[in-house]
């Protein structure tokens, strides 16, 4: 008999799907909001499967665990700690998120393309004022560093726009969403040629820093930068110098490194720069398109595990260990 314990809101009938798929093999504890801090951990100690997203600080309780399912994409809060998983498995939440964020990313794009930050300021202040000229995207190419869930789905969603999709990712297969599918080491022979570069990766050993002050000045003058991965992949300050010599467009970041961005940060003030608080993918109220996604993975892999078929989006301690 396994320990289940949910640690994700859920409707009726999800927690329906649950017990359907668990049946006799395991013994369900839906979180209670109502539990008292010790019986908390008495159920994290006993859990032999988790389906949400705990504290990291409370992983050393998860005594018994064989398979953590996350309801999060970014995984590195947990990935980090690999040493305290003991051999449990841990699971993201790849092919959830995707087209939400994808979504975000074409609609920064596009406001960027028409100078919408200028037309808010002037509607605030009851101006009607000309901020052309904009920007389009017709026989445009877009570079998509990061070709998995999110970078697929972006390119999708950027084909009516745009000329050429080229996609970025360690391993070369062809995707049918890119017009080619290069590998990391020719960004730099890529990033010249791109009116839209967006940043899609995850947090890892190999993504951080990536977007300096040298990277930034091979693209186009006038390009136009996306960040909806992980703000440690660009250098925050080296983003903030290109853009004061008058370099790109613009830059629409969800995510910043620091997160949150202080106060008093530079890049606050840049008039060609629109920052967002990491809401990309917050799209998952119940019922909505995300939150079926990410129940549909998380019963998937619970049937995987019971059944003892290969899970899916199984995540590598090893991306993630300090370097």
């Amino acid at each position: 008999m396994q320990n289940l314990l949910i640690l994700m809101p859920g409707s009726e009938s999800d927690q329906g799907r649950i017990r359907q798929i668990a049946g006799e093999r395991c013994e369900i504890s839906f979180f209670d909001p109502d539990w008292s801090r010790a019986a908390y951990e008495s159920h994290l100690k006993a859990a032999n499967i988790v389906l949400g997203d705990p504290d990291p600080a409370d992983l050393p309780l998860l005594q018994n665990l064989r398979l953590h399912q996350s309801t999060w994409a970014g995984i590195e809060r947990y990935a980090v700690h690999g040493d305290l998983y003991h051999g449990a498995v841990l699971c993201n939440m790849r092919g959830a998120y995707g087209p939400v964020i994808a979504e975000y990313a074409v609609a920064s794009i596009l406001a960027l393309c028409w100078r919408f930050s200028a037309y808010d300021a002037a509607q605030e202040n009851g101006v009607w004022r000309n901020a052309l000229p904009g920007k389009t995207l017709e026989g445009a190419s877009a570079l998509i560093v990061g070709a998995g869930d999110i970078g697929r789905s972006l390119a999708a969603r950027l084909r009516p726009f745009v000329k050429t999709i080229i996609g970025v990712r360690r391993t070369l297969e062809p995707m049918e969403e890119f017009d080619k599918v290069a590998s990391m080491d020719e960004l730099d022979g890529l990033l010249p040629e791109a009116d839209i570069v967006a940043c899609c990766l995850p947090r890892n050993n190999s993504t951080e820093r990536l977007f300096d002050k040298a990277r930034f000045r091979r693209m186009k003058a006038d390009a136009i930068f996306v960040n909806v991965g992980r703000g440690i992949s660009v250098v925050t300050d080296d983003l903030n110098a290109v853009l004061e010599e008058g370099r790109l467009w613009g830059a629409a970041l969800d995510v910043t490194d620091p997160e949150p961005l202080p106060p008093e940060h530079p890049l606050w003030k840049q008039k060609r720069v629109r920052i967002t608080p990491h809401v990309s993918g917050n799209m998952f109220d119940p019922g909505s398109p995300t939150d079926r996604r990410i129940w549909d993975v998380c019963l998937r892999n619970l049937e995987n595990y019971l059944d003892g078929r290969q899970l899916e989006n199984v995540v590598d301690f090893a991306d993630y260990r300090a370097r």
